[in-house]
């Protein structure tokens, strides 16, 4: 049986232009406005009175539901432009946080039976607002089976996202599982190939918000379970800008319509600018914001504070913001980050970002939220579909896998989706800080110091200052620089979806990596742009300088079905490339070149990094703890060990994205 039945029932509230509110229920409809309230009079003759504008927004969720269920409530309106999101707990027993706050649809699990209630106010940028109230019953569950479809939220017409369906507490085996979309206009679906619960969604386009429903049900030797979710689809403008292409332009950015993101910080100067200059489908070349309306953190302060720093934050979700700060707070204590957000616009940080990027036309950083999650429910909102970057070079022979790692051991932590752990804060400081010293090494290898000390036109746009002088990773591409033009030609095979040639397929990994370690690469992605060079090594140096960290980098077979890390034998691998003596000056330029502050530090710890071999012929598990004679690392076991489960290999790295056009 099910574990729960709920209904939907929407209550539908209106809004009057202006800042005040006004709030109808379903059994009447009046008009709301200003004034005195006093009668003016009759009309004039030929008159005609026209009631003031208004929207409508209509609340659809769980009316009722037990205990230990997931639950949701979204929001839908008849006008496009509400951007800002508000919900407020009004009654019933304490849930917090409310996943998905900030959106147009928040979700929680009811650990406690009581009468709930919930208020949302909407805005948009002229202040205008609407707010209504949703009223939930919660019962005590008399079966202790769980299963929850996870999880409610809104997205924006054209949008990827998932739903995970989670079993706990059931009797018996489960036999299998399905997803069907129960009302709403249609979707596409597509079930994840990896055996998991989890279902892949496209959202139509729509002409104003929908709402869809969706079962997901799980079939036990002692019974069915099911539970559904709401998603509403938001209406979002047509996508008119010519930067963002459709799919076959060299460096598109999203074609779909973009979530809606909004000012972390409400009294931000920049409160009505950030997602119109650097986050909107809309984006012109005439419409490109100047460094006078949105200007980068440097020309505020060369030693910013965390206060400015967060004025130019844009997040869809208010705990990406509220982590992020504490991150940039707690997590800084060489200041690096903070100095190296001064050459940025803005920092987006949005569930529909993945993978991360650096756009050098609007000089901001988007990053994907995986690295900023705590607790399960805000892992929910984030999109499990692959990068779509990770079928790439599928028909070659070898796979190049990378780590981090420390004291022989993952240097990040690994939570499965379907276990629902939540994660200690300080696990980010590896995780979120590495993506840091990526993204940020793009953004200062555009502005770097040394442009923002000459001078800056504050009424021209990002794009012409950072262009109009040489950048940074010239001087890197200078000093030894890469000579290998098969790893430049299966760069654009792995990393821009090329079509591998006969012969790229026939390069065995002892072919690449005979290519790859006598050349002056730290990681296979530098073959992908000389930004992307400059930013590995100012990643890897940093990881090691600040955390301790080294990274691991080989060349493996493609297992055809692999069930462990150990399926993936090691032709050739090395942990501390970046000390070799070929990398070791690259890398040393390339932190002088984007954060002198920490250059001095950085070239005396490159000379202690001393190289080590991984174990050729044993397994990417194995390896984590090589131990091997010879610089090409000679296998230490007589015979084969079996495989061991693990981790599988990293391969899904950042983006740098140049402009369309100019």
């Amino acid at each position: 049986m099910s574990v729960y039945r709920p209904s939907a029932f929407p209550v539908r509230y209106l809004r009057v232009l202006g800042k005040s509110l006004c709030i109808l229920g379903t059994a009447s409809l009046v008009a709301c406005g200003g004034g005195s309230g006093g009668n003016d009079g009759p009309l004039p003759p030929d008159s005609t009175l026209v009631p003031p504008a208004s929207t409508v927004l209509t609340l659809t969720g769980d009316t009722n539901a037990e205990v230990d269920n997931a639950v949701g409530i979204v929001a839908t309106l008849s006008e496009q432009g509400y951007t800002r999101f508000q919900w407020e707990q009004l009654a019933g027993p304490v849930v917090t946080p409310l996943a998905g706050n900030g959106t147009a649809g928040i979700s929680f699990d009811t650990a406690f039976s009581g009468e709930y209630r919930f208020q949302l106010t909407a805005s948009n940028e002229d202040g205008d607002q609407v707010q209504g109230t949703f009223d939930m019953s919660v019962a005590p569950n008399s079966d202790h089976t769980r299963v929850q479809l996870r999880a409610d939220r809104a997205v924006s017409e054209g949008a990827d996202f998932s739903l995970r369906l989670n079993l706990s507490e059931y009797s018996g085996s489960v036999n299998s599982w399905r997803f069907v979309q129960e009302s709403g206009p249609q979707a596409d679906l597509v079930e994840d190939d990896s055996g998991e619960p989890v279902i892949f969604v496209t959202a139509p386009r729509v002409n104003s918000d929908q709402v869809m429903r969706f079962r997901g049900e799980v079939e036990t030797s002692f019974g069915t379970y099911s539970d559904v979710a709401y998603v509403v689809v938001q209406d979002r403008p047509e996508v008119t800008s010519e930067f963002f292409c459709d799919g076959d332009g060299e460096y598109c950015a999203k074609t779909s319509p973009l979530n809606p993101v909004y000012s972390y910080r409400s009294d931000s100067p920049y409160r009505d600018a950030l997602a119109q200059c650097v986050y909107s489908n809309q984006l012109t070349e005439e419409s490109l914001c100047s460094l006078r309306t949105l200007p980068i953190i440097g020309l505020t302060s060369n030693a910013p504070t965390v206060d400015q720093i967060m004025d130019h934050v844009a997040v869809s979700h208010d705990w990406m913001g509220e982590r992020f700060e504490r991150f940039i707070r707690e997590l800084d204590p060489y200041d690096d980050f903070a100095l190296m957000l001064r050459s940025v616009t803005a920092i987006v940080i949005s569930s529909d970002v993945r993978p991360s990027f650096y756009w050098s036309l609007t000089g901001a950083i988007y990053l994907d939220p995986d690295s900023l999650w705590l607790t399960p429910s805000e892992r929910d909102l984030i999109n499990e579909q692959p990068d779509y970057r990770s079928g790439f070079g599928s028909d070659l022979q070898y796979v190049t896998p990378w780590r981090y790692v420390k004291n022989n051991n993952y240097a990040f932590p690994f939570y499965p989706s379907y276990l629902r752990e939540t994660r200690s804060f300080f696990d980010l400081e590896v995780d979120l800080g590495s993506l840091l010293y990526h993204e940020l090494a793009h953004a200062n290898d555009a502005m770097s110091q040394a442009k923002i000390q000459g001078g800056l036109a504050l009424d021209d746009i990002f794009f012409n200052q950072a262009y109009k002088s040489d950048f940074v990773n010239p001087s890197v591409t200078a000093v030894n620089g890469m000579t290998s033009q098969e790893l430049y030609d299966l760069a654009d095979v792995r990393y821009r979806g090329a079509q591998a040639t006969l012969l790229q397929q026939s390069y065995t990994p002892i072919d690449v990596a005979n290519f790859f370690f006598p050349d002056s690469a730290n990681a296979f992605y530098s073959y992908s742009s000389p930004w992307e060079d400059t930013a590995m090594l100012f990643e890897e140096t940093m990881m090691s300088l600040r955390y301790g960290i080294e990274r691991d980098v080989a060349v493996t077979n493609s297992p055809f079905n692999p069930t462990s890390a150990d399926d993936y034998v090691v032709a050739q691998g090395q942990r501390g490339r970046i000390g070799s003596t070929l990398i070791r000056p690259r890398a040393s330029t390339a932190v002088q070149g984007l954060l002198p502050e920490a250059w001095a530090a950085a070239d005396d710890h490159l000379r202690g990094i001393t190289p080590v071999a991984l174990c050729a012929g044993e397994g990417w598990g194995q390896n984590l703890s090589p131990a091997c004679a010879g610089s090409f690392g000679v296998l230490r076991f007589e015979v084969e060990a079996p495989n061991a489960s693990g981790r599988m290999p990293t391969d899904r790295p950042r983006s740098f994205i140049p402009p369309t056009r100019f």
